[in-house]
């Protein structure tokens, strides 16, 4: 028996694990004692990690569809197959007739490579990952009012120093983020701070916060109001002068403009459209902007609307004016979802070259060109988001898919539906078999994260190193071998003898990455970034001292309503979510102890909705929208009236044939949190006696 040190394959936290190896198999998971992260903790989806890894149904060989049916091939007939067919799609429709998804659960030199293989095989920029309908938002909102669109604070910022006061906004972090909220939230809550919790359910980070003493103050919330409520903070903090004149004088600009922009932003008129009632959000304004320092934590509760940008710039606002960016136990901090969602962003994004660099900045993009030995294709404002109406106006063709599953997770499904069965031509890489992968043309079996080599960046932005325990199973390989046999196949050799020279390519060509080696982060249990030099230390708490674009912009931001608001055929707001034991499209949790714990989809109500409706807990119920509709149980919950909310993660119930497809012009995040819905109880039939 050996133990393998890695990093957990989930959450965007990063927790520190031992896999357990005995015979050539994973057969249990031990918790790190000393990482810096977990503490020698692990929630029980970590715990349970290793159940999905041996898996019976895991991908072990490729196969191509024949007659309606996947064959089992070798990898010569289907690198064969691929590049014969990407080829044929783009002599017949154009260069940019296709596009590559990355993964968000692969490594930073899978997702490297990727973006690599987009442009210079393909020729494309039509490139992207699953944080197009996470936290894009959060990326461009704030790369524009800070100059950088990540987490600001370390983790153990929650907790050492800790903040004064805590406002966590869309996000039940108890659940999506168990390991943060236990060991570094929860400490500082038994200190009985403010915690001021904008959501519109009564979630853990509630009860919780209030049996471990906190002043709790819960902003009930409707969705898709977040403008009008945080506006409506701000006004009240310059109103009764609360703000950090000095610090807005010295870091911020555009106050005046900014400051006028609030005026009908009243607490009263926040609560018309909000709910949430004008003397609570005097309170929360109040408690906040006392606190020195302060700090806002927020998840995609916040960024999946059709105006997510705008929502996190209104957000942005609060830390600014209250002087709390680049404080220790201040900033915003925006908890990310997935294990390396961080990192895949870092890298594959069509607005930018990896690292964030502008394609305006051409001695970066020289840099890239040199490398590469190409002319990077330009920007073409292709999103993911985007790529469904391409597919049904006839503009793209074939895709590329590595670990991502937009058959359950994109809004709007059965339109989703109808462009796969479109395209002229799929790939699907992965582990396990699932929604989008049955309209493949081609299926190539990748390895898991316990099968190979790399790196995963987690929310706080540390790169950490990521150790193969096993073989992959049967003719399943690693993913950058799978794209360097394929591009060399396709005429553009490329190789790397392992991960670590992917990794020593990266670090060459992207600022942010220079002094980050494999050995420093073995002796340093991994670097935050930026870390331009190899003495460079990293960079734990970003903005300190100035904001990374010099100053950060105060933004006068307008409410929009969502893309689609209740009526009289559909009176509530449906919005969705991650639960405790499962994990996005489920394709892992879901073959493991932890997610066979929640086995079936289920919609939440109020108890006063529940009642009116005649619809009792664990009642099968009707949900419906203009999409689609399912019969699930109801679970009477503490939640606002007229809002109900729904997990994401089964295929066989999928949440999203409700959700719409609606996406943000600025950042093409998709509309998941908010669409207008009915509810309708299900009679039983009672057997005769």
């Amino acid at each position: 028996m050996s133990e393998v040190k890695t990093i957990c394959p989930y959450c965007g936290v990063g927790c520190g694990m031992f896999l357990v190896v005995e015979e050539g198999k994973v057969t249990g998971v031990k918790p790190q004692p000393d990482h810096p992260i977990s503490k020698g903790t692990l929630c029980p989806k970590g715990a349970t990690a290793h159940g999905f890894i041996g898996n019976p149904d895991r991908l072990t060989d490729p196969m191509i569809k024949k007659d309606g049916e996947f064959v089992k091939v070798s990898w010569d007939e289907a690198y064969d197959f691929i590049a014969e067919n990407l080829k044929r799609v783009q002599n017949e429709h154009g260069r940019d007739s296709v596009a590559m998804i990355s993964t968000t659960r692969g490594t930073q030199e899978e997702n490297y490579v990727a973006q690599k293989f987009a442009r210079v095989v393909l020729g494309t920029n039509n490139l992207d990952q699953c944080q197009r309908i996470c936290h894009s938002a959060t990326v461009t909102g704030l790369s524009e009012v800070f100059g950088t669109g990540a987490m600001s604070n370390p983790v153990k910022d929650f907790s050492d120093p800790g903040p004064e006061a805590l406002m966590v906004v869309g996000s039940n972090a108890a659940d999506s983020h168990p390991i943060i909220w236990s060991q570094w939230i929860l400490p500082s809550l038994r200190k009985g701070i403010p915690l001021i919790v904008i959501d519109p359910r009564r979630t853990k980070v509630v009860t919780e916060g209030e049996r471990a003493g906190a002043q709790v103050l819960h902003l009930p919330m409707k969705p898709g109001s977040d403008i009008v409520l945080f506006n409506a903070i701000s006004h009240h903090i310059i109103k009764m002068d609360l703000h950090d004149k000095d610090y807005i004088e010295k870091r911020c600009e555009n106050f005046d403009a900014f400051a006028a922009s609030l005026e009908k932003y009243t607490p009263e008129y926040a609560q018309t459209i909000s709910g949430v009632p004008a003397d609570d959000i005097r309170k929360a304004a109040e408690l906040y902007a006392k606190a020195s320092p302060g700090s806002i934590t927020y998840g995609i509760g916040v960024t999946e609307h059709s105006n997510g940008t705008q929502s996190i710039k209104a957000l942005a606002n609060l830390p600014m004016i209250t002087g709390n960016m680049g404080k220790p136990g201040g900033g915003m901090n925006a908890l990310r979802g997935q294990n390396n969602v961080q990192g895949a962003t870092d890298l594959v994004r069509p607005e930018t070259l990896p690292g964030y660099q502008k394609f305006e900045d051409t001695a970066a993009l020289k840099r890239f060109e040199d490398a590469w030995g190409i002319s990077i294709p330009k920007p073409n404002g292709f999103f993911a988001s985007q790529m469904w109406d391409q597919i049904l106006d006839d503009k793209l063709h074939g895709m590329y898919v590595m670990g991502q599953d937009f058959a359950l997770s994109e809004g709007n499904s059965e339109k989703i539906d109808k462009a796969l069965s479109k395209l002229d031509f799929l790939v699907i890489q992965d582990i396990f078999m699932n929604k989008t992968a049955e309209y493949a043309d081609v299926i190539l079996p990748a390895a898991s994260f316990a099968e190979k080599e790399g790196t995963f960046v987690n929310t706080e932005r540390r790169v950490q190193l990521v150790r193969k325990a096993i073989d992959p199973p049967g003719q399943a390989k690693e993913e950058v071998s799978i794209l360097c046999e394929l591009a060399t196949r396709m005429g553009h050799a490329m190789n790397y003898d392992n991960a670590e020279a992917v990794w020593e390519e990266m670090r060459q060509l992207i600022p942010i990455y220079g002094g980050i080696t494999y050995k420093r982060m073995e002796e340093n249990e991994g670097l935050q970034w930026p870390c331009p030099t190899e003495d460079h230390p990293g960079t734990p708490r970003l903005h300190e001292g100035e904001f990374t674009r010099g100053k950060g912009i105060l933004s006068a931001i307008e409410h929009t309503p969502p893309a689609e608001e209740p009526d009289t055929d559909y009176p509530f707001v449906l919005t969705s979510g991650r639960s405790f034991m499962q994990y996005n499209a489920g394709t892992m949790t879901r073959r493991t102890k932890s997610g066979i714990a929640e086995p079936e989809n289920y919609v939440q109500i109020s108890e006063a909705d529940a009642q009116r409706l005649g619809i009792e807990n664990n009642q099968p119920c009707k949900v419906s929208t203009r999409r689609g509709e399912l019969t699930v149980k109801a679970k009477v919950f503490g939640i606002a009236d007229g809002v109900i909310w729904m997990p994401m993660h089964y295929a066989e119930s999928s949440t999203n044939i409700l959700t719409n497809d609606a996406y943000d012009p600025d950042c093409g995040i998709t509309e998941l949190k908010a669409c207008a819905a009915k509810v309708e109880a299900v009679k039983v039939a009672v057997a005769a006696d």
